[in-house]
């Protein structure tokens, strides 16, 4: 029914109060110790995980997946035992399928919290706004290339408070923010980030 349940063994599915639910284990394979990568098949015990998944048929899916702690076979490394993560299907820490965590930073990313959260109850995967907006803060930033044309604007939040705000002129993208607006620190920017052609700033005098 999803192929990131095909590297695992589905034992049973069935539903119960309008939930699809999975039983699977994962197989007797070799996995690769996180701190020494070799690979072992030694079990040490099996626990069970709760991973919701995206919705199939109109009903949200929960998949109960038993996993194995492994001894790691390198006498020399520090870790004794560890988890087994399956690709695809789990992630360290992580209690939503790597498709259903795609799926909420998508509608975190696209329309916030109050419309992400709404988006998502349709998809049938309920998530709070707050909940959404904590996913997205999670969310790595894309690295930036540094622009040929730099903008560079200040603005003040109240009193004498003030930011700076830099910006790729050609693709109006936010690149940095920084408390203040003093020249020495523009000067630093632009110093770590060579490349940087023309800068175009408002009339004020501060960065000069």
């Amino acid at each position: 029914m999803s192929p990131h349940l095909d590297v695992v063994r589905v034992e049973r599915v069935w539903s119960a109060g309008g939930v699809v639910r999975i039983a699977a284990r994962t197989r007797e394979l070799m996995v690769a110790c996180p701190d020494c990568g070799r690979e072992s098949a030694r079990a040490h015990s099996r626990y069970f995980r709760t991973l919701s998944d995206v919705a199939a048929g109109g009903r949200p899916v929960l998949i109960t997946l038993s996993v194995r702690r492994l001894f790691c076979a390198s006498p020399s490394c520090g870790r004794r035992t560890f988890a087994e993560q399956v690709e695809g299907l789990t992630v360290r820490y992580q209690r939503r399928s790597p498709l259903l965590q795609h799926l909420v930073e998508m509608a975190g990313v696209l329309l916030a919290g109050r419309g992400g959260a709404r988006l998502l109850h349709i998809l049938k995967a309920p998530l709070s706004r707050t909940s959404v907006l904590f996913q997205l803060m999670r969310m790595r930033l894309p690295s930036v290339a540094t622009p040929r044309v730099l903008g560079v604007d200040d603005f003040a939040l109240y009193a004498d408070v003030c930011g700076t705000l830099v910006v790729d002129a050609d693709t109006r993208l936010p690149i940095a923010l920084w408390a203040g607006r003093d020249a020495e620190q523009l000067a630093a920017w632009l110093r770590s980030h060579p490349g940087v052609e023309v800068v175009c700033r408002d009339g004020s005098l501060v960065y000069r």
